[in-house]
This record gives C-alpha cells, sequence and structure tokens, in this order.
C-alpha cells in the first residue's frame, strides 16, 4: 500500500526510493504488455468456457489495473505529484480496488480449484449464473471495501516544498484502525484459506490417479505461490507498523515507513510475474482435459 511518498530535488534520493522506483519501472515494462497478451491468449483459448478460465482472466485484469498507474507514481517517487486532486483520488482507489479484487480472486482460485479437483460434484451443484455471480461479487465487493482511498488520499504541499498524494491521516488512531482493517481483510483473513486448500489440494493431487490430468491445477498453484511470495514482506511490514503505533515508538515508525516504499514495490512484482506463469504453462492451457473444461 503507499501510505506515503518521500523525494526531494535538492537533495539525494534515498536508496529505497531509487530500488522502489527500479522495480516498479520494471514492473511496467515486462507487465503490462505481459498481462494484455494474457487477457487476449486466454479469451482465445478458453473462450466461454470454465469457471477458473473466469477467475484467470479476472486476475489479468486486476494485475493491468495495478500496473497501469505505475509512471505516474515512478514520477511522483522521484519529483513531484503533479497531476492534481481529482487523478490523486482516481488512481488511489483503482489500486485499492485492484488490490482487493486480486487478492479475492486468488482466494476464490485455491477454493475453486480444491473443491473442482477433489469433490467434483459439490461444485457440479453451481449454475452457470451463480459462477458470473461469484465473479462479478470480487468486483461488487472489491470497490466496496476500495472507498475508502479516494477520501483519505490528499495532495499536500510538505515542508520540503514538494506535492505529495498519499493518504492524510487525521491521528494516528486512523491510521491504526485502516493499517488493521488492511491487515486483516488482505492477510489475516485470505491468506490462512490459502495455505490450507493449497496443502489440501496438494496432498490430493499427489495422491490420486488423475494427478497429470489436471494440468490447470499446477498453474493455480504456481499462482498462489507467486502470489504469496511477494506479499508476505508487506504485511509484515505492516504489522511493526502496528506495532510502532500501539508502542507508540517513533523509531520503529521510521524504519517501517523507510522499507513500505519497497515492500510495497514488491507486490507489484506479482502482477507483472502472473503472464510468465500463464506463459510457461501455455501448453498446459492449450491441453485441457474435458474435465477440466468445466472447470
Amino acid at each position: 500500500m503507499q501510505h506515503g511518498n518521500s523525494s526531494n530535488s535538492s537533495t539525494p534520493l534515498s536508496p529505497d526510493i531509487l530500488a522502489a522506483s527500479s522495480v516498479l519501472g520494471l514492473c511496467f515494462a515486462l507487465g503490462v504488455p505481459g498481462n494484455i497478451a494474457v487477457l487476449v491468449f486466454i479469451s482465445r483459448w478458453l473462450k466461454g468456457g470454465s469457471f477458473t478460465s473466469w477467475l484467470m482472466l479476472s486476475l489479468a485484469v486486476s494485475d493491468l489495473m495495478t500496473l497501469l498507474p505505475l509512471p505516474m507514481w515512478i514520477y511522483a517517487l522521484l519529483h513531484d505529484w503533479v497531476f492534481g486532486l481529482g487523478l490523486c483520488k482516481l488512481f488511489s482507489y483503482v489500486v485499492y480496488l485492484s488490490i482487493y479484487s486480486s487478492v479475492l480472486c486468488v482466494t476464490l482460485l485455491s477454493v475453486q480449484r480444491y473443491v473442482q479437483v477433489l469433490h467434483p460434484q459439490k461444485l457440479a451443484k453451481l449454475t452457470a449464473r451463480g459462477r458470473k455471480c461469484l465473479v462479478s461479487g470480487i468486483w461488487i465487493l472489491s470497490g466496496v471495501l476500495a472507498c475508502y482511498a479516494p477520501i483519505q488520499c490528499h495532495v499536500q504541499l510538505k515542508q520540503d516544498g514538494r506535492l505529495y498524494c498519499h493518504a492524510h491521516y487525521r491521528n494516528n488512531g486512523e491510521r491504526l484502525a485502516t493499517l488493521f482493517v488492511e491487515t486483516l481483510v488482505l492477510f489475516v483473513v485470505p491468506f490462512p484459506i490459502l495455505i490450507y486448500f493449497y496443502v489440501r489440494l496438494h496432498r490430493g493431487v499427489s495422491q490420486s490417479a488423475f494427478f497429470n490430468t489436471h494440468k490447470l491445477t499446477k498453474i493455480v498453484s504456481r499462482i498462489l505461490f507467486t502470489f504469496f511470495f511477494f506479499w508476505i514482506p508487506l504485511h509484515v511490514n505492516n504489522i511493526v507498523l502496528i506495532a510502532a503505533l500501539l508502542l507508540d515508538d517513533d523509531h520503529l515508525l521510521k524504519i517501517a515507513d523507510a522499507v513500505g516504499n519497497t515492500t510495497g514495490a514488491l507486490t507489484f512484482i506479482n502482477s507483472s510475474m502472473n503472464p510468465f506463469i500463464y506463459a510457461f504453462s501455455a501448453q498446459a492451457l492449450r491441453q485441457r482435459t474435458p474435465r477440466d473444461e468445466t472447470t
């Protein structure tokens, strides 16, 4: 999450700002064309098909929405926010909307794949309309959860003479509440679900005679692992921020704030990595089995 920017043209940029900008630039260069290709690819090979494919399409859209505003965030990190209050609020909302939808998509992917592979008779009871409602529900819920972002985000002129687009908290209590909700919704609730269903799925397919037929299961497993790997640092840092606010430890708070730009940048790597997972698994997508056609 972007809880603040910091740069000053009159002084050297800090190493964390330079690192974050470099990572974000690479993510944009690789992730935007990659996710566009994924949208075209999945639409072509899985057109009108499975529940899994619709979730993957939703995830690709979320990733693309996350990456498209990156040039503006990079410029703001290195220089100033010169794009006005309207775009500040709009892009903040888009980023948070895509983050929440990504988490919900990946979580539902883990649950759906587990049920489809090991308990297909249960998923068979879910109608096509029900599946569309679930996918639509992801975006509706994400839009609701992200509503606080444009309310909190403002453009401010700081003491260093720079304009910043970032979340402005009236007090530490508001910041603590925001961090707590984000950590709860984006980490405490979904990650145990991801781990539980991934472990159950892995054990199930490893013992199944049909392991080699579940090619989409391998793709989903790679998506889940990549998601987990790149999001953990951000959530750990947010937990440190919560601890620093509760303990009123200014030193720990400054360290966590400084690390925040880098850990936040790592989450964008996840959005740019997914296209390569799809590309690596392209053969599996082309060779779906009949059982996968209904998933």
